[in-house]
């Protein structure tokens, strides 16, 4: 019985958090990416298909109750009754409904803006997601944009009442936010991501349904948000002085909650901003040495100058590519040399196509050099690395392989394909993994490219241990503007003086970690648990150590807490 109750629980909870409501402070990209119709279409989900999230107050409250009933529940099921993979479900989804009662201390959908994972976005990447194989599922496109203006209004009401409450978002993200805006309405009807190209709509009555309702909702929607956001939320925004959470009512409540959901419990901002500058000092020494194997000179001092080298690296013909086409090849190469190396650290993978391409333009200047995108559960669209080809001279190859490594293959979609071969495990498990495993495996994976001998040479080496420094700054740049009141000239310089970041990096990325606190910790976070995770396994097998053996171990389960995994890996 308890295994039925278990399953029933699950079943209800992935049906409360897809069919009406975002919640608005979890998610593997941080606050605002959990739930509701357009995550439901993205995973493969489509019985909502036709509906948009609904952002008001009262539907909030309503999930929030649901879900205080389901974790009554969930505690109230008795582990002795369960073994192996449900009891792990058990223990996860209590995990999972405590953190979404807790999130509720940071009031998100109150003064979060994120022009990569937000709202705006969110819905503008839905056309894409969507397989729209047939006129039905057209139609259903059609009567999601003809809400957005309703769903506009009320992501615009919830950040007016996070004005009477003091709760603003950065300044830097609303002019982002804005700038976003402008290009999405500027596009007009036809030339922007809300409508399909003819190679997947055709034309004809339902494609002039999807336009009708582009023109008379969407596009006003987005321009009555841009309004309000210039002409409300931007004069009362936090400046650069205060871009930290710190700065906001229930602040520091708030990041210690998302520090114990992305960085695991235990861990303060202090500990993990000493942690950061600890890794990023040892990262550095051992870029020397790949800098000197690259052919760096040596200074006065017997020691290269990296920076500088990096700098020549940079603007060397043979480091960059002129077009967007060429990038994009670039990568498809070393999509397919890197499968052929696959089996010496893995076994009995499942096969799952992986397409390569750029990033739409509408969002690529505010967008990260590369993500990844799985394929949905019905299979409907494949698994998706997005390359960032804009300004393709400002993109050097050397930076690109460790990408790669870390959002595809062995990173990312190797982890995710991996996952959904395991058929018995419920969809909530497999789409709502904990940021320290799921990034943490990814960077892992770019160490792992290293002994499998992937990198091109020793200038792609140095380009992975620079974005591991990079890593090992965001602990830094993370904990000092939400907990340490650090500004965001500060964590900008921090950037820029101590890893290869040049200025528009560095500032995008610190207006990300602005928009969602405590995601960046996860990445150095759980690849150092995994190492040791790693080290204790050998140590105790010794020479019988088998590293596909310890991969199928820790993929085995899905994405799970690290805190779960390690007990898994010990009974």
């Amino acid at each position: 019985m308890s295994a039925l109750a278990l399953r029933s629980l699950g079943e209800r909870y992935w049906t409360a958090l897809l069919e009406t409501t975002t919640l608005a402070a979890l998610g593997q990209g941080g606050i605002g990416t959990l739930g509701g119709p357009l995550h439901a279409t993205t995973v493969g989900v489509h019985l909502w298909d036709d509906r948009l999230d609904d952002l008001s107050p009262e539907a909030h409250a309503l999930l929030i109750d649901k879900l205080r009933g389901l974790h009554a529940e969930a505690l109230a099921l008795p582990e002795a009754a369960l073994a192996g993979e449900e009891l792990l479900s058990l223990r996860i989804l209590r995990g999972q409904l405590a953190a979404a009662l807790e999130a509720e201390v940071c009031h998100a959908e109150l003064w979060s803006i994120d022009p990569q994972h937000g709202p705006v976005t969110q819905l503008a990447q839905t056309a894409a997601g969507s397989a729209l194989d047939s006129e039905d599922s057209v139609r259903a496109l059609a009567e999601r944009y003809a809400q957005a203006r309703r769903y506009f209004a009320q992501h615009a009401a919830n950040l007016r009442r996070g004005l009477q409450a003091g709760r603003t978002a950065a300044r830097a993200n609303v002019l982002r936010q804005i700038a976003l805006l402008d290009r999405l309405t500027a596009a007009g009807p036809d030339a922007g991501p809300f409508l399909p190209g003819t190679d997947k709509v055709a034309e004809g009555a339902a494609r002039a349904l999807l336009r009708a309702a582009i023109e008379s909702s969407v596009l006003p929607g987005l321009r009555e948000l841009r309004a309000m956001l210039q002409d409300e939320v931007l004069p009362a925004a936090r400046g650069d002085e205060q871009i930290g959470l710190w700065a906001l009512p229930d602040g520091a409540a708030s990041y210690a909650f998302l520090v114990r959901v992305h960085a695991g419990p235990g861990r303060t901002p202090e500990e993990l901003h000493q942690l950061g500058l600890a890794q990023l000092a040892a990262i550095e020494v051992e870029a020397e040495e790949a800098a000197l194997a690259a052919g760096a000179p040596r200074g006065a001092d017997g020691r290269p100058d990296v920076r500088a080298f990096r700098a020549r690296l940079a603007e060397d013909p043979r480091q960059l590519k002129g077009s967007s086409d060429e990038l994009l090849e670039y990568n498809r190469a070393l999509l397919a040399r890197t499968l052929g190396a696959l089996p010496r650290a893995f076994k009995d993978l499942p096969e799952a196509p992986l397409q390569i391409r750029a990033v739409e333009p509408y969002r690529a200047p505010s967008f990260s050099a590369a993500c990844y995108m799985p394929a949905p559960a019905d299979g409907s669209q494949p698994a998706v690395y997005f390359l960032n080809t804009w300004q393709p001279e400002t993109r050097p190859l050397y930076n690109l392989e460790a990408v790669f490594f870390h959002e595809a293959v062995p990173g990312h979609h190797l982890q995710d394909i991996t996952a959904r071969a395991l058929t018995g495990l419920p969809p909530w498990r497999r789409e709502l993994g904990p940021t320290a495993y799921v990034e943490g495996w990814a960077l892992y994976a770019e160490r792992l490219a290293d002994e499998l001998h992937l990198y091109s040479g020793p200038e792609a080496r140095l380009g992975m241990l620079g974005l591991r420094a990079f890593r090992a700054a965001r602990l830094v740049v993370d904990t000092g503007m939400h907990a340490l009141r650090w500004s965001r000239q500060r964590c900008v310089r921090f950037l820029l003086e101590r890893t290869a970041s040049g200025i528009d990096e560095a500032e995008s990325e610190i207006d990300r970690y602005a928009a969602t606190p405590g995601q960046a910790l996860s990445y150095l976070v759980g690849a150092l648990e995994l190492d040791r995770l790693r080290s204790v396994l050998q140590a105790r097998l010794g020479d019988s150590f088998e590293l596909s053996a310890f991969h199928s171990a820790v993929l085995r389960h899905g994405p799970v807490p690290l805190a779960v995994l390690e007990r898994a890996m010990a009974e």
